[in-house]
């Protein structure tokens, strides 16, 4: 059939509205007429495989990444950078309106970066000893030789590496490339750990830790969050701490910071950078977010947290409301999981300021921080 895709959506499909009802199409953009073929049906929806672009939108362009139809992991990369971001306010924007009847009117800020070479870690799969992705919505392993979006030291990682045994593999360019091989018997070998340096303060993390992971926005995500912390002396507790990202700056200009990650290697190397760059006003503490803070008597300034995709929870977000902290500093990696909890945090907060962080170019994640405060 022919359709005209409306717009986009979280997950990166286009929508195009039919008498047959929605459907959605990977692969397009805002404007596109295209020919298309339902592949799925669902009781709401369906799915829709792009057969033919008869007239394009003019947000489109040429994509040169050797993985974009193979892999298919650069979703939008058909897509103009600059509409990019356009899109993810708009997705953002109308997420929120959608799920948590929130109507934000107000500036959405804009951190981002190039949108080549720009990411220092990458998880590969293996097949025969080769390094590469997972084909979309598939299990099937497609062995690549170079990615747009990595770095030049990942991409010559990627050429050398032999990975007979290992079933998956974890690597972190710092810029010297340190890896962790998850061996297919579930053990891990890892060749070291990597010293990172993020506006004069040090890191040291391994490869299957957690870590920021595009090189050109560190500094900047750092400082976006300790402007919505605010300035002044204050208690602030992060939730998800990792290996203190956050933290470490913060200490350095809040009067104390209470750290929570459930990982234990992560939490330990959160306690060794918290030591490295001299920061004895944190304290980092290995334990279930939920668990840490149910009945907590702690009353901070301020709640820091920096869930994984699945967010925090609805009822993670009702105990963060009943520390009662002036502030909330939300950094979300999901439009749909922070909607949920956004409208629970706004029974008692207002949603004040949203900045996105495009921290993954060429593709439909959207990274979020946005500050609540107080009623």
């Amino acid at each position: 059939m022919r359709l005209k895709i409306e717009k986009l959506v979280y997950g990166g499909a286009g929508l195009a509205r039919t008498e047959q009802g929605v459907l959605f199409v990977p692969r397009t953009a805002q404007g596109d007429i295209v020919e298309a073929e339902i592949v799925e049906r669902k009781k709401d929806y369906a799915k829709a495989r792009l057969i033919e672009l008869l007239e394009p939108s003019p947000d489109r362009q040429q994509p040169d990444c050797p993985n974009y139809e193979t892999a298919g992991c650069c979703h939008w990369q058909h897509i103009r950078y600059k509409s990019q971001v356009q899109y993810k306010e708009a997705i953002l924007g109308e997420t929120l309106q959608r799920l948590a009847h929130l109507q934000w009117n107000g500036e959405i800020k804009r951190i981002a970066g190039p949108d080549r070479n720009y990411r220092m870690r990458a998880t590969f799969h293996v097949a025969n000893g080769q390094l590469g992705f997972l084909r979309e919505n598939t299990h099937t392993v497609v062995p690549i030789r170079s990615c747009a979006a990595l770095v030049p030291e990942l991409n010559d990682f990627i050429q050398t590496t032999d990975a007979k045994g290992a079933c998956e593999v974890h690597a972190l360019s710092a810029p010297e490339v340190v890896a962790t091989f998850v061996l297919e018997d579930g053990s891990r070998r890892r060749t070291g750990s990597a010293s990172m340096e993020v506006d004069g303060l040090q890191y040291r993390v391994s490869a299957d830790s957690f870590f920021q992971p595009n090189r050109f926005l560190l500094a900047s995500f750092v400082k976006e969050v300790i402007d919505q912390v605010g300035p002044g002396p204050k208690h602030v507790l992060e939730l998800y701490a990792g290996a203190g990202f956050f933290s470490i700056p913060l200490a350095k200009v809040v009067t104390e910071v209470i750290a929570i990650e459930s990982h234990r290697t992560t939490a330990r190397q959160g306690r060794e950078n918290a030591a490295l760059n001299k920061t004895p006003n944190i304290r980092f503490f290995e334990a279930d977010v939920n668990t840490a803070i149910h009945d907590s008597r702690l009353k901070p300034h301020v709640v820091v947290l920096d869930p994984p995709r699945a967010g925090c929870g609805v009822k993670v977000a009702r105990r963060i409301m009943a520390l009662k902290p002036e502030r909330i500093v939300y950094v979300s990696c999901n439009p749909t999981t922070f909607a949920r909890e956004a409208s629970v945090l706004v029974e008692n907060y207002q949603l004040r300021e949203i900045t996105i962080v495009d921290q993954f170019p060429n593709t439909y994640h959207i990274e979020t921080v946005a500050l609540f405060t107080i009623r």
